[in-house]
């Protein structure tokens, strides 16, 4: 009986060795993710705050229907200081603006800011857009 107690002892203790163990890897993968949640949160509030002055070529992702990108258009004509210089479609290849700021705007921002934007991404200098689905 000692014998057995003593064995079921050592496997309490390995087992409470190993749930401290997982308990901080647990911890430690959460504060992996916390930092990078926080790293690109930080990331994401810099590419916001990004100046943009002029031309800047805008892809509008598709599916976008005339409907969206006559809004889309309605509302890139009411930023100050924001021409819209061309505008050429594509069915696969989505639909290219260009549109040349006269003086520096946070041009991701303010898209961000626009109903029927669902997401802008910066890829090089080019700011691809995503439109919320209808």
């Amino acid at each position: 009986e000692a014998e057995e107690a003593k064995e079921k002892a050592k496997r309490e203790a390995e087992e409470a060795k190993r749930a401290r163990e997982a308990e901080a890897e647990a911890q430690k993968e959460a504060e992996r993710a916390a930092k990078e949640k926080a790293k690109k949160e930080a990331e994401e509030v810099a590419l916001a705050a990004e100046l943009y002055e002029g031309m800047v070529k805008l892809t509008v992702l598709p599916p976008a229907d005339v409907e969206q990108m006559r809004e889309l258009e309605k509302y890139l004509s009411q930023v100050q200081n924001l021409q819209l210089i061309m505008i050429e479609g594509s069915v696969n290849a989505g639909t290219k603006m260009v549109v040349s700021a006269e003086k520096p705007i946070t041009l991701i921002d303010i898209l961000r800011e626009m109903p029927p934007i669902e997401r802008v991404v910066k890829e090089g200098k080019e700011l691809l857009i995503m439109l919320k689905p209808k």
